[in-house]
């Protein structure tokens, strides 16, 4: 009883730092009880996935091949530790033959995977979002034709399609985090699979200047062009900040008027249409041959494979198919996406884009408000909307390639990653990769 009149008598004439002594151990508890949660998560993830590793395979039989494309500069370079840690293991546990390969310039994981001999059987992404399109973009720019199905890991700063995938929990803790990243780790070993719409992104080409065009660049989740996507590319200025960067961002920047605040443009699209005699008539026109075996006199007298038959398109009717409609907008931003993240990409709904046309700025402060609950809600393509319209193709002509009367650049945000406004197509591949799903 002594010893403990001592020691509240101590707490009491020292309570200052019994307070900060206080916090420190409850810190320690909390930080001790999240890493051991962490640690029991992994072992079930890891025990889940050994159960696929110790299956028997034929002698004639191979492991099954996966390559990694590891972006070491996303999230701020902790990508590359976040995916040894728990990710990695679940992948080897379950009987791959893992193949890593790390990124080391922009355009790096496109140019690898446009020029690679042979897929493996299965290719994942750590990184962000932009690291996932230039994975697709290198995919579909092959010449050969060939594909295979995609993993998502959410390791990169934005991960838009993966929080959408294999999230379980609104919370942002370290646990919730680690659980995400398992989580699709462990999709690539089970192998669900789900097929997402691409938006094919083509510069449209110049009268006056003759270069080669540029190869179509695609992408899972969205095209922004506006102040919000100027403002948000420079919060890495503000890294003192720490988790407060995007919100310094905005503060700082929105007053001074040096950002794309008119995105004055010609936007010509025409509607979604889930199939008909229109659209089967161009697809007949854009397939090509594909170079098969010739058949053997025998095979004449060999069963066919049957087919289920499907929907005959070529006898359905839609006027409003391919009919060009044109507005002149002047927003302060302009957003196209596709439905994946929104769950558009399940079965039994409609392949579009929806194409957001924002408000023109009523004044700073309402930008600022505005921007700051965007980031709290992590929803960036969610801008305040006067109109929005679903497509199938867009034109977007923008009157100004510079921002405002200046010599500066303006740019899309294409998945995260900036492009130089230019005169642009984009247009809807539904159903068109492959992405592991949980």
């Amino acid at each position: 009883m002594a010893f403990i009149i001592r020691f509240a008598k101590g707490v009491r004439n020292h309570w200052k730092k019994s307070t900060v002594l206080a916090g420190a151990v409850a810190y320690g508890v909390s930080y001790s009880h999240e890493k051991y949660e962490i640690k029991q998560l992994m072992r079930h993830y890891c025990t889940e996935a050994s159960k696929y590793g110790d299956v028997l395979i034929g002698t004639n039989e191979r492991l099954q091949k996966v390559l990694v494309i590891v972006n070491p500069a996303a999230n701020r370079k902790s990508c590359e530790e976040d995916f040894h840690d728990y990710c990695e293991p679940i992948l080897h546990l379950a009987g791959f033959e893992v193949d890593v390969v790390k990124t080391d310039s922009e355009g790096h994981a496109r140019r690898y995977l446009e020029e690679l001999a042979t897929l493996p059987d299965a290719i994942v992404v750590a990184g962000g979002d932009g690291t996932v399109s230039e994975v697709v973009s290198g995919l579909k720019r092959r010449t050969d034709g060939a594909e295979c199905p995609i993993g998502v890991l959410p390791v990169g700063r934005t991960n838009g399609l993966a929080t959408a995938l294999f999230r379980t929990s609104d919370q942002t803790t370290t646990l919730e985090n680690v659980r995400a990243m398992a989580n699709a780790a462990y999709a690539v070993v089970a192998g669900k699979k789900e097929k997402m719409d691409l938006m094919k992104i083509e510069v449209l080409p110049n009268e006056i200047d003759e270069t080669v065009p540029e190869k179509p660049v695609y992408a899972l989740g969205s095209l922004q062009w506006g102040a919000f996507r100027d403002i948000l590319a420079l919060r890495d200025k503000y890294w003192y900040t720490g988790s407060l960067r995007d919100y310094t961002a905005f503060l700082f920047n929105a007053f001074d008027g040096k950002h794309t605040w008119n995105c004055k443009a010609k936007v010509t699209y025409t509607e979604p249409c889930q199939g008909c005699s229109k659209c089967y008539k161009d697809s007949q026109q854009e397939q090509q041959p594909k170079n098969e075996p010739a058949r053997r006199w025998w095979s004449v007298f060999l069963p066919r494979a049957k087919t289920t038959p499907g929907v005959d398109y070529s006898k359905v009717v839609n006027e409003s198919c391919s009919v060009p409609h044109e507005l002149e907008v002047d927003p302060a931003e302009l957003v196209l996406h596709t439905t994946n993240s929104q769950m558009g990409s399940k079965e039994g709904t409609d392949s579009k884009l929806c194409v957001k046309i924002g408000n023109p700025v009523d004044s700073t402060f309402s930008f600022l408000g505005d921007s700051w609950s965007r980031i709290w809600n992590r929803r960036y393509t969610e801008c305040p909307t006067e109109k929005s319209i679903e497509a199938r193709t867009v034109y977007l002509i923008p009157e100004k390639l510079k921002v405002d009367d200046s010599d500066s650049e303006a740019y899309y945000s294409i998945d995260n990653e900036a492009y130089e406004v230019r005169p642009v197509r984009v247009t809807l591949v539904p159903r068109s990769v492959e992405v592991f799903t949980f």
